[in-house]
């Protein structure tokens, strides 16, 4: 089961752009903060953010027990104003002697030290995304008389170029098509068998139990790359490309069990600029009342 919702920061970040105006990133909305992570650091105006991460959560479901008394997850929903998970997870979390390698270290963002059962950790919350071979497509999708739906590549045309005002009704019904166009990228946040052997970690850590390494809020961040000075362990330090004022974009509440996936979690998501437009079919139903 899967819902998507889209946040104000995420409408915020898209108009700046779109308008080439400063981001608006206020106080209190960015994972940075909520993490205490590079809290307060902010971008420069010709570096502005990007949708380049993904993080997760595990408090996006509940359970419900029906009258077959077969427990079936629910998605929880996210507000458009929320800027975090419900419940933060990290998609690594190692003893400070174990961290990851450098090259490792490239993939994540949001690192920091957290002490659980009385040991210090090195917990990762970001994820970077690889856009390799990602393009932005727009589709034509028809409804079919079984309900199923049928996408073509949409192609404008001549008359796209010279249109004809459609034959609208001021009183009556106006009927739209079962058809709409769509302008979107699909980006592929799967998670490899062994990132899902990091999550069972992260459970077996923060929960003392394998089978609460769940995955129920998947979270598309924007942000920007910054060079800093992290911790190593001991007193040492080394630079970190690390992320800055990284904002939640969109929310999808999805249910999977990482200990069941050991081979590996398909996390495909359709990131679009607006959401699907309806299409008129020129003609009207005309009421009149009795």
């Amino acid at each position: 089961m899967e819902q998507m919702t889209r946040t104000v920061y995420c409408s915020a970040l898209q108009s700046g752009l779109y308008l080439n105006l400063p981001i608006p990133i206020k106080p209190n909305s960015t994972l940075n903060e909520r993490f205490s992570i590079q809290a307060g650091v902010l971008p420069t105006i010709d570096n502005p953010p990007r949708a380049r991460y993904y993080s997760l959560g595990n408090g996006g479901h509940t359970f419900t027990v029906g009258s077959d008394m077969i427990p079936k997850p629910e998605p929880i929903q996210h507000r458009t104003t929320d800027a975090a998970a419900f419940k933060p997870i990290p998609f690594v979390l190692r003893l400070v002697a174990n961290d990851l390698t450098p090259v490792q270290r490239a993939n994540y963002g949001l690192r920091r030290f957290e002490t659980w059962q009385g040991q210090q950790y090195v917990a990762y919350y970001l994820k970077r995304i690889d856009f390799t071979g990602v393009t932005v497509d727009m589709q034509y999708k028809t409804q079919n008389a079984d309900g199923t739906w049928t996408s073509t590549e949409f192609v404008p045309d001549s008359s796209n170029l010279n249109p004809t005002p459609p034959d609208l009704s001021p009183t009556g019904i106006n009927l739209v098509t079962g058809a709409y166009v769509s302008a979107d990228a699909r980006v592929d946040l799967s998670l490899s068998a062994s990132d899902c052997q990091e999550l069972i970690n992260v459970a077996n850590v923060m929960f003392g139990d394998p089978r609460a390494a769940i995955i129920s809020e998947v979270l598309l961040c924007s942000g920007v790359d910054q060079n800093v000075t992290v911790p190593g362990p001991g007193n040492t330090t080394f630079n970190f490309l690390e992320v800055i004022a990284s904002q939640v974009m969109t929310f999808v509440e999805a249910f999977a069990l990482a200990n069941f996936l050991n081979n590996g979690l398909d996390i495909l998501l359709d990131v679009g600029a607006t959401e699907p437009l309806l299409n008129l079919n020129g003609t009207t139903t005309v009421t009149t009342s009795p």
